[in-house]
């Protein structure tokens, strides 16, 4: 028997293709708060960043991704690298 090798790109596409969009898709830049100098607007960016993942009808997906693909920048899922 073969193995297969697990394809979280194509999982996590395949997710966002059958909703049509997710929230990160409208302003990508939040999701990456390590990009802000300044603590204040760091803290700001991942509180709404995280507010927009609780609501993101692919969360469980994107999760698997950042997890099996080893994503050491960003919020994935509501969490971040140190989260996850």
């Amino acid at each position: 028997m073969a193995n297969h090798p697990h394809q979280p790109y194509s999982e996590l596409m395949a997710a966002i293709d059958a909703v049509g969009s997710t929230p990160c898709m409208k302003v990508p830049e939040v999701f990456f708060p390590e990009d802000y100098s300044d603590k204040t607007t760091r803290d700001y960016v991942i509180r709404v960043a995280k507010s927009m993942c609780d609501r993101c009808p692919i969360k469980a997906e994107c999760f698997m991704y950042a997890n099996e693909t080893d994503q050491r920048y960003g919020i994935w899922a509501g969490t971040l690298p140190s989260d996850r």
